[in-house]
């Protein structure tokens, strides 16, 4: 009999691995995978979202009369491919009489660091970059003010949005624990906003101030705020995109900026809904597809705060996994300098469970910078199971979360049916 194994999916957009790691013979295994979709429930393709616009004109009616747009698109931390979304509203965009020479393709990087021609290729496609003028969103440089919003946040967004006579996003809709699921405005703010706008706006999630929580967008002030300043920013339209675990287009959403982000939510909450078993001896969030650098693995750990009760018993060992190829990663304000950033202390909502961080890739340094230093960092698997030899010897149970940055956890009686499955 072979010992317990399990297969992770590894390194988005720049590895796209699998990856099988084994356990001691006294673990059983539960995979808690998200739900996605099957045949008779997938979303709206793309070619139908844009002839079915949502509270919104037609792609080509928003377009007559104009000469220039401007489409914010998220970055490489994000995981749904932009390029064949980009290709039909480029199309759509030249019929109405926007050539695609006059089509600005900004990424939205919020915070985070700028990407390279190839992150860009593999995110929009070579035609795109190649047709349009891509470029990366700068938070410090090339802002117009345009005010303050309701609660005196300022309103310093990209001069080349702005000044696009059609403003166009194109995003994921995927769990946020402050904006309760990406997309929508939130393409403005952060995705294309300047830096003190970012500070007044992310400050809150520092302070303790947060959103409503992970894929709650109903009464959600930091939500309804990002919504604001996008349509004071202009933000015509938008194409949302619910992915599924492997970054595969699920379904998508066109039209306005609110209405078709509800739209995606209501979608995306039953591809993302993961049930689980609580109560086991050791869980694996595996960080992907926000595995590409280390400031973003924290994502793993949204879907084990949603869960109530916790997916560890007391006394139970947490492991998380990412690749990160992109190592250490950046972030004007929560990377080490930034003014938002804090040394990593104790997680005190792990209480008294082990918290081991499996990042092969990468230096000890670079996960010190996120994660606190009594946390043991794995390089090599064996590392992992010597600890829970140790901490565990009599074996035990093991829920195993591919995707955990996807995942909205849906608890079960443990006593019933298991909703997972083991590999042995």
């Amino acid at each position: 009999m072979t010992n317990p194994s399990f297969t992770l999916p590894w390194g988005a957009w720049l590895q796209e691995e699998e990856r099988t790691y084994a356990l001691p013979s006294n673990w059983t295994v539960d995979v808690a995978a998200v739900a996605g979709v099957d045949t008779a429930r997938s979303g709206p393709g793309l070619t139908s979202a844009l002839a079915e616009p949502i509270q919104s004109p037609s792609l080509g009616e928003l377009a007559r009369g104009k000469s220039t747009a401007a489409i914010a698109v998220e970055d490489i931390t994000r995981p749904a491919a932009a390029g064949p979304v980009l290709e039909a509203v480029l199309g759509e965009l030249e019929a109405a009489g926007i050539p695609a020479s006059n089509v600005r393709v900004i990424f939205a990087l919020g915070g985070h660091g700028p990407m390279h021609r190839h992150e860009m290729m593999l995110k929009v496609g070579e035609s795109v970059m190649n047709r349009c003028d891509v470029s990366n969103h700068h938070p410090y440089e090339n802002l117009v003010d345009l005010g303050v919003s309701k609660r005196g946040i300022p309103i310093h967004i990209n001069r080349y949005f702005h000044e696009a006579e059609l403003k166009l996003a194109v995003g994921s809709v995927v769990p946020h624990p402050y904006a309760g699921f990406g997309g929508g405005g939130k393409i403005v703010l952060p995705g294309v906003a300047g830096i003190e706008t970012l500070y007044t706006n992310h400050r809150p999630a520092v302070t303790g101030l947060s959103g409503a929580g992970l894929g709650v967008v109903e009464g959600n002030t930091a939500r309804a705020e990002m919504e604001e300043i996008a349509l004071a920013a202009g933000l015509a339209a938008v194409v949302n995109i619910v992915p599924g675990a492997r970054r595969e287009p699920l379904g998508h959403f066109f039209g306005h900026p609110v209405a078709a982000h509800r739209a995606a939510v209501e979608f995306a909450r039953t591809v993302f809904g993961t049930q689980v078993n609580p109560g086991a001896d050791a869980v694996v969030l595996n960080a992907y597809p926000k595995d590409g650098e280390v400031l973003q693995v924290g994502n793993a750990f949204n879907a084990y705060r949603a869960c109530t009760p916790p997916l560890v018993r007391e006394g139970g060992t947490i492991i998380v996994s990412a690749a990160c190829p992109l190592g250490r990663g950046y972030h004007s304000l929560h990377g080490p300098g930034g003014r938002l950033y804090r040394d990593p202390v104790r997680r005190e909502y792990l209480g008294d469970r082990e918290l081991v961080v499996f990042a092969p890739d990468v230096s000890t340094h670079d996960v010190r910078k996120s994660f606190w230093h009594g946390y043991p960092h794995a390089r090599d698997w064996n590392e992992v199971t010597t600890i829970l030899e140790e901490r565990h010897p009599s074996g035990g149970r093991m829920i195993v979360i591919p995707t955990a940055p996807l995942a909205i956890p849906r608890p079960v009686p443990t006593s019933g049916a298991s909703p997972t499955h083991a590999q042995e």
